[in-house]
């Protein structure tokens, strides 16, 4: 990266303090790994006290602890105090949690602003307290990265003194697709069977209703076909939206590991996604990664995403859904095509190349 004065090192501070988080954590694992490949960059992370280190001490890496939620105003002191010590020439937020205070450039990652663009997903005093620290962030930062211009527009709608500060760089899912391909979990009949496949969030943006709403009606003219949700079933989730057969082949998988959840996505017929707000959208792009059509609601940042790589529905309209979703069951040559147009689109999404734009900006910043 020649963006850096040759021969010499940039030294970063990130906070990874939420690298085992769902969502933000993985990007947080795979940005950092793509980091270090970078030759002119030396790295303090920030680790929660207990965790896995996302990257070993080397000479190019240093982890130190810090303690206290990301969420409080403890944890944004440490964080500070934590900075100050390492003296850096630039802090990296990988969330919207930031410093106290902070004498050197910051740069933020914000992921998504979900419980501020879809109501009724926090409730009113959390969702005060997110947008002070997403307000905050803001405000603080030289520069906002976001993972698509979707979430872009949101900031700047939402914080409008974000202009001139935001930079979207896409996230990727090369890692996970070269991973190694474990078992479905035992537990669910699909062996040998065709099934749906999609993410069990049961969060109002994620709109799980609308698929099973069509899965309710695809199901009965379909004998064998099975519908698989990642994830654990809150109590009662599926009896009380399905019934007869469709209710019978319907499972929750339960916790899984990304080598099962591989698994998932190479045998399943179709991934389906029919979510209605995302900042990225990763699963599809891990779908098309390992091999697998998608159909996902035509909202937010996912056609972003997906490009012409996907079969688009409007969002929770469950007989477009199911109108889709039956066309792709009865053609194989369609699906073989969209399984073809997807791996080339996962093709363009690379962590290499989300770290190198996200130095450019760091190499920008300090310019």
């Amino acid at each position: 990266m020649s963006n850096f004065c040759k021969g010499t090192y940039v030294r970063i501070f990130l906070d990874c303090r939420m690298a085992y988080w769902s969502g933000v954590g993985r990007y947080t694992r795979d940005l950092v790994r793509a980091l270090h490949e970078l030759p002119d960059i030396e790295m303090t992370l920030a680790c929660a006290p207990g965790d896995a280190r996302v990257l070993d001490d080397n000479e190019r890496v240093k982890n130190v602890e810090v303690a206290g939620s990301p969420l409080s105003f403890g944890g944004m002191q440490a964080l500070a105090e934590a900075v100050e010590r390492a003296r850096p020439d630039l802090v990296h937020c990988l969330h919207f949690p930031t410093p106290w205070k902070c004498e050197v450039p910051l740069v933020v990652t914000l992921q998504d602003l979900t419980p501020l663009a879809v109501p009724g997903v926090m409730g009113w005093p959390k969702r005060v307290a997110y947008r002070w620290l997403n307000d905050r962030a803001v405000a603080k930062a030289t520069r906002i990265i976001t993972p698509s211009d979707a979430t872009a527009r949101d900031v700047l709608h939402f914080f409008p003194r974000s202009q001139g500060k935001i930079v979207a760089i896409a996230d990727a899912a090369d890692d996970f697709s070269v991973g190694p391909v474990g078992q479905i979990p035992a537990g669910i009949p699909v062996h040998g069977k065709s099934y749906i496949f999609s993410m069990g969030n049961t969060k109002a943006h994620k709109d799980l209703p609308t698929l099973l709403d069509a899965f309710q009606r695809l199901a009965p003219n379909r004998a064998g076909l099975h519908l698989v949700l990642a994830g654990e079933e809150p109590k009662g989730y599926l009896d009380a939206r399905l019934s007869g057969e469709p209710r019978r082949r319907a499972h929750f998988t339960g916790p899984i590991n990304d080598d099962q959840l591989r698994a998932l996505y190479a045998g399943a017929t179709i991934f389906a996604f029919p979510s209605l707000y995302e900042g990225f959208g990763l699963p599809p792009l891990e779908a098309m990664a390992m091999g697998t059509p998608v159909v996902a609601a035509d909202a937010a940042s996912v056609p972003e995403v997906v490009g012409d790589a996907a079969v688009l529905v409007p969002p929770q309209d469950a007989r477009a859904l199911l109108a889709a979703l039956a066309k792709l069951l009865d053609s194989e040559d369609r699906r073989k095509e969209l399984a073809a147009a997807g791996l080339a689109r996962a093709r363009q999404f690379t962590w290499a190349h989300t770290a190198k734009l996200t130095a450019e900006v760091y190499a920008e910043v300090l310019r």
